[in-house]
């Protein structure tokens, strides 16, 4: 019972909103193109094919679900991730892209955008091929072997002792793998098995993961270049932690949720 009134507490705060009492402009959502991001956000599928104007996703749910509740229209454009981020830096200037998600916390984010509660956490592993270790590998194995990585990904949390030699998609990543050009390849593990899964990756039978304690967080993001990123920011944290006090984010995510090993 004191969940449900929590959650009903949650949803008069946000219904009580001052952005439902005026007629408020669409959010301007930008997302980063051609990489998709299981069980988070991704397309949709129809028989294995992607319909690239339905997306869904775990995240994808909770953000419009926050937007929705909240009396807010929305627009979703796609741009190469790293445009994404300009954009949400110069929205003063270009008006272009006020909030997007999936995003992990760096310092140099937060000067320009403001940060939401944790949409959701990710576990952290290193990717590797049974056949070329047969036997489970360490962490001591990791920083003294080739490490292969994603330009503009996030790897501090991985602890690497030396920069990771970096391509531009993941499926290169997983392909370097495959040809023995690099030996292990820091990722998140449940975006990852959850690409394989739909199709979003290709890699040879034996991926394992050597799984880190540690976890990583994933947030909005509100330009800070918008005159109500403020207000936006603070309405939809409103609804995202009445969402995670009334069971609903437990909810979303059991749903897209891969199965783990």
């Amino acid at each position: 019972m004191k969940r449900a009134e929590t959650w009903w507490a949650g949803l008069a705060m946000a219904i009580l909103s001052p952005a439902l009492w005026g007629q408020e402009p669409p959010v301007k959502i930008c997302l980063g193109e051609g990489n998709e991001w299981a069980p988070f956000t991704y397309w949709e599928r129809k028989d294995g094919v992607p319909d690239t104007s339905r997306l869904t996703g775990s995240a994808t749910t909770l953000v419009l679900d926050a937007l929705q509740q909240s009396g807010l229209s929305h627009q979703i454009r796609y741009l190469p991730w790293a445009r994404v981020q300009q954009e949400l830096a110069d929205y003063r200037q270009n008006g272009l892209c006020e909030l997007t998600w999936d995003a992990s916390y760096k310092p140099e984010r937060a000067e320009f955008a403001f940060y939401s509660v944790p949409l959701y956490y990710t576990h952290l592993g290193f990717f590797y091929l049974k056949r070329r270790y047969p036997e489970p590998p360490d962490l001591q194995t990791v920083n003294r072997s080739r490490v292969c990585g994603v330009i503009g990904y996030n790897y501090t949390p991985y602890g690497l002792a030396q920069e990771p030699r970096r391509v531009k998609q993941l499926q290169q990543a997983l392909d370097m793998l495959e040809r023995d050009r690099c030996d292990f390849l820091p990722s998140e593990i449940e975006p990852l098995v959850a690409g394989i899964s739909l199709g979003i990756y290709r890699s040879e039978s034996g991926l394992l993961n050597l799984a880190l304690p540690s976890r990583k967080g994933f947030y909005l993001l509100v330009s800070k270049g918008s005159p109500r990123g403020h207000q936006l920011v603070n309405i939809l944290n409103q609804s995202l932690v009445a969402f995670q006090e009334g069971g609903h984010t437990d909810e979303v995510m059991r749903r897209f949720l891969p199965p783990m090993e």
